[in-house]
């Protein structure tokens, strides 16, 4: 009955704070200008060759700076 209860404890642990915890990039704080632009940065989106993300700023509403494609 113990191991029941406990396996049940973890299951409602995992299901509850697993939509909760997830983070998406938004453009929220971010209004676009009528050129097409963010009038916030934001860190690129890319990663590089060795794998880690891009540390870049960028203004491009594709989240991309001027060496990844950004516009």
């Amino acid at each position: 009955m113990k191991k029941l209860l406990i396996l049940f404890i973890m299951l409602v642990s995992i299901v509850s704070c697993s939509k909760d915890e997830l983070v998406e990039p938004t453009t929220s704080n971010s209004v676009q200008q009528s050129n097409g632009k963010r009038t916030t940065s934001v860190q690129c989106i890319a990663t590089t060759q060795s794998g880690s993300r891009c540390k870049n700023k960028t203004l491009s509403l594709n989240s991309k700076c001027y060496l990844h494609g950004g516009n």
